[in-house]
């Protein structure tokens, strides 16, 4: 798996990436119905014009848990646009370790994808390393409504778990609404609602 990951990576680098404006992106995601520390998991994360990112999490690989990761976005395409970005993290808290990861994006006409990767190693005996992947693929029925597939895939232990599930939701200027229902015919069904931001920042001229 690693030797897979390293060629991967190579490979990327070994792309020209095309330069980009900064930007920051705020996600916060909160999970109705639930109790505790867990029910809302925020993030951050930061694009550099010269595509360098680094992201912030909590509660997204374990409760109460802080991690870091750092990488670099690789774009190209015109008619059909695709971004890949290679990532390195360290967590810290319930789960302690480290992790490979790999985002990934594409848009044609008004379809996109997008997913994001990760299989993380746990530094305490206690703690199972694991694989995980959030994927959706949606449809933009405008400019304001979107809507799709999503899935959550997680492996850990020998035991797997397949969660697939529908997305809708609205972009109002920077920002946007998703609504992701999982399990959607199942007693076990649940609900996340996001709240996101995109700021890009652009150098004023001197």
């Amino acid at each position: 798996m690693f030797r897979s990951w390293l060629v991967i990576i190579w490979s990327l680098l070994l792309q020209h990436s095309l330069p980009a404006q900064s930007k920051w992106v705020f996600e916060n995601y909160t999970y109705p119905g639930q109790q505790g520390a867990g029910a809302i998991v925020p993030m951050v994360h930061v694009e550099t014009k010269n595509n360098w990112y680094a992201e912030l999490r909590y509660n997204y690989e374990e409760v109460q848990t802080l991690s870091f990761f750092g990488g670099k976005t690789f774009t190209s395409g015109n008619a059909f646009e695709y971004s890949l970005t290679p990532l390195a993290g360290f967590s810290t808290g319930n789960f302690t370790g480290i992790s490979l990861g790999m985002n990934t994006g594409a848009a044609w006409k008004n379809f996109y994808l997008s997913s994001q990767t990760q299989y993380s190693i746990g530094t305490k005996r206690e703690v199972a390393d694991f694989f995980f992947s959030w994927s959706e693929v949606g449809y933009n029925l405008s400019p304001v409504f979107f809507s799709g597939l999503a899935m959550q895939y997680t492996r850990q232990s020998g035991h797997t778990k397949f969660e697939p599930g529908f997305v809708a939701g609205v972009c109002i200027k920077d920002f946007s609404f998703p609504v992701y229902v999982f399990s959607p015919f199942h007693g076990d069904r649940y609900f996340v609602v996001g709240l996101n931001y995109e700021y890009n920042w652009k150098k004023k001229k001197s």
